[in-house]
């Protein structure tokens, strides 16, 4: 050390010893030890007394430090306010004068409280380092940047919805105030018309802030009352209580109290002799220290802050200030009454978590009672080194003793009798000149025996943490690995985020993926690996839970410090620069041989193998590391346990063939559904274009008498429009017969009132035995050579049964399906079936027609020979669907059913969800019953295209498809979860391997599908 460095370090020591001096740190003190008598805090003036009814409670968030994730996750119920640090000045240059950093987690889990606080956006200046003003000068004083940054804050605050924003610009110089006071002017102008809020950070004790002005342009303005001694200050309390009390009446004098939110601090410094500045602390880093180095803080009677001092073994002297819940509870209790808006806690994270006990979104408890048990922090603490972790202590609570002044309610003497202690980790495992390689997320069909092949050629072993679903379906690629003379570990069963599941869910997905390998390999594994587990040092108790599990149940946990990002696929350069770049932080390098295209890491193990060991490292595994062999590890089954492994062997094989076959099912549909489109749409456009469908005007010269039976059973409403309709007529001769089938309401009654007497009608009414039975009855008394069979709720427009007959003049036709369509479009469920009859079948029976195979003439518009229906037998009454069985009687006996586009008919669809599937259960019922009663003619060459077209259509696409349809699109929103469960946790270029593999067939499906919808509408302009 140099003499000038030397005289420093001197000189600081005696700084501090002078301090120490004359503010000597308090011993810690039982409760029986604290003197009866209490001093009184006396600020400068009395302050006002108004108290705010219902005040707010913010809390300060950052992204740079998980444990403010874990306080804000743990005390969202206690929260108005999250003041969330996503905006920053000058990290994105002049191209991008704010940059907002908006976690999509942090959000979904404020959202998903059960009353989620608002949330506000803090936009700093802060670089990382400390507070440039720089470029927030040039933001404010560049007419173009200024417009620009408004306009990417207000897109910032509707794309993610926020309530408001918080601006913090610090060490400003007194200059830039006016233009920053117009630019907020500007913002909240912006901001009001949106009913989202305007506040702003600024110091409570530099009366150069103009705070009226500020509070003026602002909803509301946070006066930040702590940092009384700053790190560059000599030692002292961070908000003495007196201090707290005189800033706040200053401010008070000058704003008023409705507009402020007071900030309180809640974290430390440590001074030291040897150092100029001070160390920034959470109040768990001073619990730690204290703990440490064998002292008790306690509250120094003159400030109200707590403090403790100590010398090192090499005579540094240290002395840590900080702010805890009492020092909050005694600034909450003085700022309330005043009638501030509410309290802002800076911050999340590093605050004594016991506040929480006594301030919430009801305000600050009567009594400090609680403050007495001081909760554990959110930080982990670590011993050794290595990646193998061993938890060696849970979390414990800590106390303190408390006494208030009972004349001010002030907390005036605090002693810690006992500090809090959180999980603590036990590493270990560290080698020189060894490193191990381990793969995540498999095994992997395509990627793991590329992998195993590479690390075979280079004589190389590694560890896989295999994942229980994949390894379900690839037994035989987990005994491969182990065959191989690799090591296995537990990666759980479905690979969720373990610090997301409750203890419950963690063991179940040990336990299966661990009777999972038993059963493959007749072996045990004692290695876990949690996903989503980013390194060796989990920083939040939430992502020891798994491990503490996991260690109940004997497991050795293996984290990871080489992580070169391979799931990413960066490239292969990339992967094997950072896997070498990384070597000097750990012994364990995390690579992939499934979740994704794993291509470059296979192109990237062998040339990082051999750079690995051009380096003299030697290539080990993870048992290694941790000094145990690899059948300690991996001990085989004993001999008693063949039966259940035998049990749990067959159990799982049958899980996954059912799992192979529901994808295979999915993969199926999806081709089948395509080749079907496009086979169904090419014969449709044929048809369309083809010469002996075309319309023919030598077909009017055929004019056979027509008959049309119109079956009614409790249709009063429509029958007579449907009647009307059909007497209005271009054909002649017609002869209309209705036929009451029984109805029970007065449907023969408005018949015979209005039609009793017309040459044309003939009505008749029967007791009720059915649709077939009616439509029998009127076929029995027709005499027309041609029967034309409606729905007694259809209408026809005046030339419908014209185009029918007119494909009749076909000797060969003996039957013609009439263009149904929906009349009574008058909600969503009615709108979807017409765009249904068009698209899917209308379509369907014109590319039939060309085949000959038109499966049936609907019963709402459809036209016979007579003599076929009465050589038939007439329409059968043993099926639900009599029209389909007549029709496929008719193909079968040779004769060809037409299909006529332009012999439309409106028909009454169903209008409500009941009766809708009311009609397609008795029509899906009626279509088997038409197909087991023809199953002969399935696949029979004598039946031409109904046998090999038309019958195998009706099962597989009629009767199967709907059957497993549902288990299709399941799986589809299963893998979608699952996508978006991978973005969440990975990122998007994780979620992106995985989406384009789920939605690469629905995909084209549905594309398919839209393209021939369109078609099939332009085919019918009218629609």
């Amino acid at each position: 050390m140099s003499i000038r460095a030397e005289r420093e370090r001197l000189a600081a020591r005696q700084r501090l010893f002078e301090y120490l001096r004359q503010h000597p740190a308090p011993p810690a003190l039982h409760y029986a030890e604290m003197p009866r008598t209490r001093p009184h805090v006396r600020p400068d003036r009395q302050l006002a007394t108004r108290p705010a009814s219902d005040p707010i409670v913010a809390g300060f968030y950052v992204n740079w430090d998980d444990n403010s994730y874990a306080s804000l996750k743990s005390h969202l119920d206690n929260l108005d306010w999250v003041v969330a640090e996503w905006g920053f000045v000058g990290r994105g240059g002049d191209t991008l004068p704010v940059r907002f950093e908006v976690p999509d987690s942090v959000l979904s889990m404020i959202r998903g409280a059960q009353q989620p606080p608002s949330v506000l956006a803090l936009i700093t200046n802060f670089t990382g380092e400390d507070f440039d003003p720089r470029p927030v000068a040039r933001m404010l004083r560049r007419p173009g940047l200024r417009r620009k940054a408004l306009d990417e804050i207000m897109s910032a605050v509707t794309t993610y919805d926020l309530a408001g924003l918080t601006i913090d610009f610090e060490q400003l110089p007194q200059s830039l105030h006016p233009e920053l006071l117009a630019f907020l002017r500007q913002l909240r102008a912006r901001l009001r018309p949106t009913g989202r809020l305007l506040t702003q950070t600024i110091p409570g004790d530099d009366a150069s802030w103009p705070a009226e002005q500020y509070a003026a342009v602002n909803d509301r303005v946070f006066v930040m009352l702590y940092d009384e001694h700053d790190p560059s200050d000599d030692p002292g309390p961070i908000a003495s209580q007196a201090w707290f009390e005189h800033h706040l009446q200053r401010v008070l004098a000058r704003v008023p109290a409705d507009r402020l939110l007071i900030g309180i601090g809640q974290y430390g410094y440590e001074w030291s002799d040897t150092s100029e500045s001070a160390i920034e602390l959470t109040y768990q880093d001073v619990m730690v220290l204290a703990r440490d180095h064998h002292t008790m803080p306690s509250m120094d009677a003159g400030s109200l802050n707590p403090t403790f001092a100590w010398d090192d073994a090499d005579s540094t002297s240290y002395i840590v200030w900080f702010l805890d819940g009492p020092t909050a509870y005694n600034q909450i209790r003085r700022a309330l009454p005043t009638g501030v808006a509410g309290i802002g806690v800076w911050r999340l994270g590093s605050e004594d978590p016991s506040l929480w006990a006594v301030l919430g979104r009801e305000g600050l408890a009567s009594s400090p009672a609680s403050l007495d048990t001081i909760h554990i922090g959110y930080d982990v603490e670590f011993i050794g080194t290595g990646e193998i972790l061993r938890m060696v202590a849970e979390p414990t609570v800590g106390a303190r003793t408390l006494m208030t002044n009972p004349a001010t309610g002030l907390i005036v003497r605090e002693a810690v009798t006992r500090t809090p202690s959180t999980y603590v980790i036990r590493r270990y495992g560290r080698r020189k000149r060894a490193v191990a390689l381990t793969f995540d997320d498999g095994p992997d069909p395509v990627w793991t025996p590329r992998i195993l092949d590479t690390l075979r050629a280079h004589e190389a072993k590694a560890t896989f943490f295999i994942i229980g679903e994949n390894a379900e379906v690839h037994p035989e690629l987990v005994r491969r690995e182990l065959r191989e003379g690799h090591e296995i570990g537990n990666h759980t069963f479905t690979h969720p985020n373990l610090s997301l599941v409750s203890p419950r869910a963690t063991r179940y997905e040990l336990n299966a993926t661990e009777r999972l390998i038993e059963a493959i390999t007749n072996r045990r594994t004692a290695l876990f690996r949690p996903p989503y587990f980013g390194d060796a040092e989990p920083t939040t108790p939430d992502e020891l839970v798994p491990i503490a599990v996991a260690q109940d149940l004997g497991y050795i946990t293996v984290g990871l410090r080489d992580d070169p990002g391979d799931w990413a696929e960066p490239g292969v350069d990339s992967i094997i620069r950072r896997s070498l770049d990384q070597l000097g932080r750990g012994n364990v390098i995390l690579l992939h041989d499934g979740g994704g295209n794993r291509y470059q890491t296979v192109r990237a193990l062998g040339p990082l193998i051999d750079s690995l060991r051009a380096r003299g490292l030697a290539l080990t595994t993870v048992t290694a590391l941790a000094g145990i062999s690899r059948d300690q590890a991996m001990p085989p089954l004993p001999r008693n346990a063949a039966l259940r492994r035998f049990m749990d062997l067959t159990s799982f094989s049958i899980a996954g063939w059912i799992e192979l076959g529901l994808h295979a099912v999915f993969l199926v549909a999806m081709v089948l559904g395509v080749a079907r489109l496009l086979g169904i749409l090419g014969l449709a456009i044929r048809q369309r274009t083809a010469r002996r469908y075309a319309r023919r005007a030598a077909d009017d010269a055929y004019r056979p008498s027509v008959t049309v039976v119109v079956p009614a059973y409790n249709e009063e409403r429509v029958v007579c429009r449907t009647v009307i309709s059909l007497l209005a007529q271009k054909y002649t001769p017609l002869e209309i017969v209705v036929v009451d089938d029984g109805s029970t309401d007065g449907t023969f009654a408005a018949l015979t009132a209005v039609f009793r007497n017309h040459p044309q009608v003939r009505l008749f009414r029967k007791p009720n035995g059915g649709k077939a039975s009616a439509l029998n009855w009127g076929v029995d008394r027709a005499t027309g050579e041609i029967i034309v069979a409606l729905d007694a709720d259809t209408v026809f427009p005046a030339g419908t049964i014209a185009a029918l007959v007119a494909r009749l003049a076909d000797p060969h036709v003996g039957a013609v399906a009439g263009n149904a369509k929906v009349g009574n479009r008058i909600n969503l469920i009615t709108r979807w079936q017409a765009i249904e009859y068009v698209t899917s079948q209308n379509i369907d029976r014109r590319a039939f027609a060309l085949l000959n195979c038109v499966t049936v003439v609907p019963g709402a518009v459809g036209a016979w020979r007579r003599h076929l229906i009465l050589q038939a037998g007439g329409f059968s009454g043993s099926t639900l669907a009599e029209d389909q069985d007549l029709t496929l009687i008719l193909l079968r006996r040779g004769w060809r059913v037409a299909y006529a586009d332009d012999a439309v008919a409106f028909t009454e669809a169903p209008d409500t969800l009941r009766t809708l599937a009311r009609q397609r259960f008795r029509w899906s019922f009626g279509t088997l019953q038409c197909a087991w009663k023809h199953r002969e003619a399935m696949f029979h060459p004598r039946y031409g295209a109904l046998g090999m077209v038309g019958l195998p259509n009706i099962w597989i696409f009629q009767l199967l498809f709907p059957l497993i349809s549902p288990i299709a699109d399941l799986l589809f929103l299963w893998s979608v979860l699952r996508v978006y469960m991978n973005y969440v946790e990975h990122g998007p270029e994780y979620a992106l391997q995985t989406l384009i593999q789920v939605v690469m067939y629905y995909t084209a499906f549905l594309a398919v599908d839209w393209v021939a919808a369109v078609i099939a509408l332009f085919m019918e302009r009218s629609e």
